[in-house]
């Protein structure tokens, strides 16, 4: 399985100009995943959140499907339902595979976000794909549970700030050890109106080694991964069957 890390900054609000570039990745990355970050055509626009807001599926779910060929795509963007929501969507060319609304909002997207209910765990050609959101990966309880639903992939999608960069990569490693799955995470780059973000959009393997990790600028990241060495590393090493609570 080839992936494609698109670890991009975001211009602040301007959804048409950040859909372009992300569709333009789409276009002639030609991997089996392609992973943005969290928010990727809007970022934290929160003024304007309720006219950035879409349906999925919806405008820029479509305009993806329509160049995304064999690839599939993920990322989050602000959805419009009865509430608004951070909603992470996987797609491909016949249409949207799954979806998450981020379930632990991070202090002030609490006024203008509503919680997800739900962890989601999706079956694809490649696998059981389990999906979570930034200030997701610091609550370990998600992960598992998502773990005992099939996952043997987690994907990330990001705004994870400077200067918690140290945070991000135990963290991240601490999923994936723990869980015993590949963690493939992606974190924007660049300024918006409130802070800084580092990057350092990463891939790590079962055992917890780092396999690919990012810089501090926009860059395209790619990773061959195999998925039967979920399979081979809890085998050989059966830490969640000698678990006494999953």
């Amino acid at each position: 399985m080839r992936v494609t890390i698109a670890q991009t900054d975001i211009a602040f609000g301007a959804k048409e100009k950040n859909l372009g570039k992300a569709l333009e990745i789409v276009k002639v990355a030609g991997s089996d995943l392609i992973l943005f970050p969290e928010l990727f055509t809007t970022g934290f626009d929160f003024d304007a959140l309720k006219e950035l807001s879409e349906e999925i599926p919806g405008e820029t779910t479509a305009a993806i499907q329509g160049v995304c060929g064999d690839s599939i795509v993920g990322g989050s963007i602000v959805e419009k339902d009865k509430d608004i929501y951070n909603t992470f969507f996987l797609l491909d060319k016949d249409g949207i595979l799954g979806k998450y609304r981020k379930m632990h909002l991070f202090r002030a997207e609490k006024n203008y976000f509503s919680s997800g209910t739900e962890p989601i765990v999706i079956d694809t050609k490649f696998g059981k794909i389990g999906l979570a959101t930034c200030y997701d990966i610091r609550f370990p309880e998600l992960t598992r549970e998502l773990t005992k639903n099939g996952a043997e992939i987690l994907l990330v999608t990001a705004e994870f700030p400077s200067p918690r960069d140290n945070h991000w990569k135990v963290l991240l490693q601490a999923r994936a050890i723990e869980n015993q799955v590949f963690v493939i995470a992606t974190n924007r780059v660049g300024r918006d109106k409130r802070q800084e973000y580092f990057g350092s959009s990463m891939v790590i393997d079962p055992w917890g080694r780092v396999l690919l990790e990012g810089g501090s600028k926009e860059e395209e990241l790619l990773c061959d991964i195999d998925i039967q060495m979920v399979s081979k590393t809890r085998k050989d090493f059966p830490v969640l069957g000698d678990s006494k609570i999953i």
